[in-house]
Order: structure tokens, then C-alpha cells, then sequence
């Protein structure tokens, strides 16, 4: 498991508040939690949808069971498949945003440390 993945797979888990999303139980319940992809890990989908959509941690959930696994799959729902890569969009814009404000606030501190001081 890559870097990447272990914390894809630990932002799930801090989401999720070890409750399974499918049916409201322990994701513990049935012993060892099991990761969802909610658009399923498969080459096909990686060729359609790239590693970006596919290993963003929006795309994961833990959840209690195989068979709310099975449940947690939206791979056939044109429409929940469109709406999750068009949250994943959203939530990278929105954090590229305040990276970028960040970044221009820096830049505006500096200018103005450095005009006093000329």
C-alpha cells in the first residue's frame, strides 16, 4: 500500500466516526472494517477516470461488511458518479484557493515589511 493510499484510507476512517455510512452500525461490527471504493478500483475505471479521481479520498469509505460494500458502489449510477467527481473538483479548488490566498498574503506581508524599511 503506498503513502498515498494509507492516508486516503486514514482520512476515510477520520470521516466516517468508525460508523458504517451504508447501514449506521459499528464499522467494527463484523470484526475488521472493510475500505470501499464508491466508484470501484478496477482497471477499467483507472483508464476511465485516473488515479486522481480514483485514489482521492472522497472516493473511499469505510464501512462494517462486505455485502454494504457491495452497497457502497455507485460505478452504475451515471449520475452519483458524475456528482462525486464533481465534488472531488470542488473540494481541490476550494484548497487550492486558500493555498493560493496563502500564498499572496506572504507575498503582501513581505512587500510591506520591505517598503517600511526602504
Amino acid at each position: 500500500m503506498t503513502d498515498k493510499q494509507k492516508e486516503q484510507r486514514q482520512q476515510a476512517l477520520t470521516r466516517s466516526g468508525s460508523i458504517c455510512p451504508i447501514c449506521g452500525g459499528s464499522i467494527n461490527q463484523y470484526g475488521t472494517p472493510q475500505y470501499a471504493h464508491k466508484i470501484a478500483n478496477t482497471e477499467v475505471n483507472r483508464s476511465k477516470y485516473g488515479s486522481f479521481f480514483m485514489d482521492h479520498f472522497l472516493n473511499g469509505e469505510y464501512v462494517c461488511s462486505l455485502a454494504c460494500n457491495s452497497s457502497c458502489n455507485i460505478g452504475n449510477n451515471p449520475g452519483e458518479v458524475l456528482k462525486l467527481l464533481t465534488d472531488i473538483l470542488i473540494y481541490e479548488i476550494k484548497r487550492l484557493e486558500v493555498k493560493l490566498w496563502r500564498i499572496k498574503r506572504k507575498r503582501k506581508r513581505k512587500l510591506n515589511l520591505n517598503s517600511t524599511h526602504v
